[in-house]
This record gives C-alpha cells, sequence and structure tokens, in this order.
C-alpha cells in the first residue's frame, strides 16, 4: 500500500517565509531612498535688474532653500528680449530661500516675435535617481502677453521630448503653475525638461510676461550598485531552487 508523505513537512513550513524575506530585501535595496523633496531649484536672485537673468539653479551650500542638482537654464529666446526684471515675488519660495530682498524674476518681450521660445534644464545628478516629480513656478502675465504654458519632459537629454501639461496663465495677477511629472519620467538617468510659452501678440519691449521661483520636488533615491543588484538577484534565485527541489522531494511516493 502506497500512501503520500504529509505535505508540507514541517522542516519545510517555513522555506516559504525565507524566500519571501529574500525578495523583500532585495526590493529594499533597490528602493530609492527618500533624502530631500526639492530636486532643482531657481530663485534668479543673482541678477542685476534689467540685465541677463540668472538662470543657475540653486544648491543646498549656497542657500537653505537649494535643491540637489546643480544645472543651467538655456533657451533661444531672442537675445535682449529675456531679461532680469524687479520686483520679483514671493510666491512659490522654497522654505529656507532667504534671498528674500530685493526679488528679481525674469521677464519676457516682444512676445508676438518670440512664441514657442524654450526654456531647458536638465536633470543629471550622479549617484541619484529622481521619481513621483512635480514642477511648479510662479507666473503672471498681461494683455499681450503669452496666453499658454506648455511643459515637457525628456529621458534621452533632449532628444526627444514629451508634453505633460498645458496651462492658460492668469491675466494681471501672479499665480503658481504646477504639473505633475508622468510617472515614465521616474528614475531617468540623462533627464531633462522644457517649457514654453504660446499666444504672445506684444511686439515692444514692455515687460508681457514674468516667471519666477521654479521648483522641481520628489523622491531623491540612490542609483543601486551593480554588485547590490547582482547579489540580491542570485541569493533570491537560490532561495528559489533550493525550496523547488524540496517541494519536489515532498511528492514523491514512499513505500509502507
Amino acid at each position: 500500500m502506497r500512501r503520500f508523505k504529509r505535505f508540507p513537512p514541517r522542516r519545510l513550513r517555513f522555506r516559504s517565509p525565507l524566500i519571501l524575506t529574500g525578495a523583500l530585501l532585495l526590493l529594499a535595496a533597490l528602493a530609492p531612498t527618500a533624502n530631500a523633496d526639492l530636486i532643482a531649484y531657481f530663485n534668479f536672485q543673482h541678477a542685476v535688474d534689467g540685465g541677463p537673468p540668472d538662470f543657475t539653479s540653486v544648491l543646498v551650500a549656497n542657500n537653505p532653500g537649494g535643491g540637489v542638482v546643480l544645472t543651467t537654464i538655456t533657451t533661444d529666446y531672442a537675445t535682449g528680449e529675456v531679461l532680469a526684471n524687479r520686483p520679483g515675488t514671493l510666491l512659490n519660495i522654497s522654505p529656507g530661500d532667504n534671498d528674500i530682498i530685493p526679488r528679481i524674476d525674469v521677464e519676457l518681450t516682444d512676445t508676438l516675435n518670440n512664441n514657442n521660445r524654450h526654456f531647458d534644464f536638465n536633470v543629471v545628478s550622479p549617484g541619484l535617481l529622481f521619481s513621483n516629480m512635480t514642477l511648479s513656478f510662479a507666473c503672471k502675465t498681461r494683455v499681450g502677453g503669452f496666453t499658454d504654458v506648455t511643459v515637457q519632459f525628456s529621458i534621452n537629454g533632449g532628444g526627444t521630448w514629451t508634453t505633460f501639461g498645458t496651462s492658460p496663465l492668469a491675466v494681471n495677477q501672479r499665480a503658481i503653475e504646477s504639473f505633475v511629472v508622468p510617472a515614465a519620467a521616474n528614475n531617468a538617468p540623462n533627464l531633462a525638461f522644457r517649457f514654453f510659452f504660446t499666444g504672445g501678440t506684444g511686439i515692444t519691449n514692455f515687460r508681457f510676461t514674468q516667471f519666477d521661483n521654479l521648483q522641481l520636488t520628489g523622491t531623491i533615491g540612490p542609483v543601486p550598485e551593480p554588485a547590490t543588484v547582482v547579489g540580491g538577484l542570485l541569493g533570491v534565485l537560490g532561495l528559489c531552487l533550493h525550496q523547488r527541489r524540496r517541494l519536489i522531494r515532498s511528492v514523491r511516493f514512499r513505500r509502507t
């Protein structure tokens, strides 16, 4: 007479939890760790009123309200028609930003001839990846100024762009324009952002549209070391193979 062995044997009862624990340890090793919430920050403060804008981001070492990525905005806006402007605004400043007075923003003139001019910046920092991001900035426009702003991201350093938001601008009042970055941009090692304005009809040097205090916020996490990834995968694979052999043995018939 034959009978099946009891399944699972006592010595195997805790094998599955062991495998689960190994998998969870691997996920923990690969998951980003939240170190800060401010990735990149531009307050445009270090410029002379009426001169070229300060398009360099602010770092933590230089300002408590700064981000972790040192980067620079580039633009194809007509030379001499994008300028530093005073006064700026306190709207959308980062907590800890000590550059309170005088506030300076970026002014855009001759909007009719500068529709679709873009402002780009990359978000590349060795050893770090970014996810769950939001892009925001303060903006104000007047009659004749731009009527809409569009934001895009690139995961190949600006080779191709994906639009993830367009918003109408409030006329004659400052407002915060805020856009949630799609998950497709998460953890991209060669990430970049672009925004551009449309709908402008002004043809003079009047300050038709201004923007200020640009923030990119999100989750900041380390890039996993290759050895950590490979070691974790091999560990989980070994546990799974071991469990598979024991399970096969447990279903064999035995004679009584």
